[in-house]
């Protein structure tokens, strides 16, 4: 029997939130629902003799491990020919230590089902950068789940864990080549479990053990190996059952509760994750929720709504995590399978929130983001919309106006009022909602406008000429592109970029964007 949602007063379970928004990761790696979650029963099993303290650490380390996976999704669809989640698919079933096994995945894999043109570039561009290209995902999904943890409050062992997750045991991996015991204790149980857990949904229990066995001593610790094995193969059928949710809340260890207002930052870290997707999209989630957050409390909603909102609007994107970086980033139009993509990306959100009863009213109100009261909207073409679910819809269209995408510049806020205004007036958004969201964003009077034109300033120690050469780097282009949009040479830019990286902390394109994102520098 399902259980009632909680009421907005009611303290949450961490747990629950957390693996229901985990479920975008299944989605960006283009894995079955819930594979994230087998891979955190089966590491917590590993750990059973270990301390309580370790324990959570593995739980978490393992529920989140995919946290910074969408960091460099940008450049993965340039190797990709625009299949970023094509893949990080193969590469999942891929010892990357060995050379020969890199080679036959990219070679089989890389942009599989695009043009031979289009595939034959990317296998090109991934295999000129043999350890150029690996070391930079690293860094990506280093700066990002760092930024993420660090926001979310976690403890340093999963930090720890999770600043390692493309280390290896033999001290092959990445970033620091760090080896054996200097690994964290944590991550070596969640990579037992990851492969595992690959292996056993496509062959079954023995095929698990024989890759297992594979990698032990190179990219997994032995001893964890053997204790997979002393497990049996019942643990296979276990994790392979058709839902393992309730499973996983079992297995907990410890139960950590919150209110309602202390997730905030659950839900600002997943929605910086779903926007990593494309380089145009940095900052469009939390300027999105504020947005309407602020039109909301313009409409005397009570305090638990706007919050509710707030949060909702943070995840209105997550789904899309399941629709490749090449189709959010193409400057054309979309055919018709593409375009069929991108509709069923509220869908994707929905069915994510959905999972978890604590979060019924978010799905309520994130996956309606882009239905229209004309029914001219996506993915239930519904015109039933609850007024939370109408003040979304128009400050996501708004804010979406107001920014750059591939196939258009920004426009200016008094241009993105007027489109706002004509959809009104086709019966697509609510008219009230849409008064109120003009008014949050200074748009009818009320003297409040939020620039969409970032400016230098002391707080982050950055020039003019720096925070024009950031804005561009944080939409992934290059460092040639760069230079033509501003008239400067390349080198100029590398010579910015170093600048750039050097005062922002960050190591990647991924860590400057999310810093710039913190900074007021883009996506404000």
């Amino acid at each position: 029997m399902q259980t009632a949602p909680p009421t907005p007063s009611a303290p949450l379970r961490l747990a629950e939130v957390l693996g229901a928004l985990s479920l975008a990761s299944d989605l960006a790696m283009g894995q079955p629902s819930e594979q994230g979650l087998r891979a955190v029963v089966l590491a917590t099993r590993l750990a059973a003799d270990e301390t309580l303290a370790l324990r959570q650490d593995v739980y978490l380390a393992s529920l989140l491990r995919y946290l910074g996976c969408n960091a460099f999704a940008v450049e993965e669809a340039v190797f990709g020919a625009g299949d970023d989640i094509g893949l990080r698919e193969s590469f999942m079933r891929t010892d990357m230590g060995r050379p020969a096994e890199f080679l036959g995945a990219v070679l089989r894999d890389v942009g599989r089902g695009a043009p031979l043109v289009q595939r034959a570039a990317g296998v090109a561009r991934l295999l000129s950068q043999p350890v150029a290209a690996p070391m930079q995902h690293a860094l990506a999904q280093c700066d990002a789940a760092l930024h993420f943890g660090r926001g979310m409050g976690l403890g340093d062992g999963v930090l720890q864990a999770l600043m390692q997750t493309d280390e290896r045991f033999d001290g092959r991996g990445l970033p620091d080549g760090l080896a054996g015991d200097a690994l964290s204790p944590a991550v070596r149980y969640v990579e037992v479990a990851r492969v595992a857990v690959v292996f056993c949904g496509r062959h079954g229990h023995g095929a698990a053990c024989a890759e297992l066995r594979r990698r032990a001593g190179g990219h997994l610790a032995p001893a964890i190996v053997a204790r997979f094995e002393q497990l049996g193969p019942a643990v296979c059928e276990d994790l392979m059952q058709q839902s393992v949710w309730d499973v996983f809340l079992a297995i907990e260890p410890g139960l950590r509760l919150r209110s309602a207002g202390a997730l905030r930052p659950v839900f600002e870290a997943f929605a910086q994750m779903a926007d990593l997707k494309s380089g145009y999209l940095s900052g469009h989630s939390p300027a999105v929720a504020r947005l309407a957050a602020d039109a909301a409390r313009l409409q005397d909603l009570s305090e638990a709504d706007v919050e509710l909102l707030y949060q909702a609007a943070l995840v209105h994107d997550l789904g899309r995590l399941a629709v490749p970086t090449g189709v959010w980033d193409k400057p054309g139009p979309l055919s018709v399978a593409e375009w069929e993509r991108v509709r069923l990306h509220s869908h994707f959100t929905d069915r994510v929130l959905r999972r978890s009863p604590a979060l019924q009213r978010h799905a309520d109100i994130a996956g309606r983001a882009h239905e229209r009261l004309d029914s001219s909207g996506y993915h239930r073409g519904n015109a039933d919309l609850e007024p939370l679910a109408r003040l979304l819809a128009a400050a996501d269209m708004y804010r979406a106006c107001t920014e750059d995408r591939p196939w258009r510049p920004a426009h200016a806020p008094d241009a993105a009022s007027r489109l706002l205004q004509e959809a009104v007036a086709r019966g697509g958004i609510d008219a009230r909602a849409a008064g109120a969201v003009l008014q949050a964003a200074g748009q009818a009077g009320s003297g409040r406008h939020v620039s969409v034109t970032p400016q230098a300033g002391p707080a982050h120690g950055l020039t003019a000429r720096e925070v024009d050469v950031l804005r561009l780097m944080v939409q992934g282009l290059s460092n040639k592109q760069i230079g033509k949009q501003l008239g400067i040479s390349p080198r100029t830019v590398q010579h910015h970029s170093i600048h750039i990286f050097g005062k922002s902390g960050a190591r990647s394109r991924a860590g400057a964007a999310l810093w710039a994102v913190s900074q007021g520098l883009y996506g404000v």
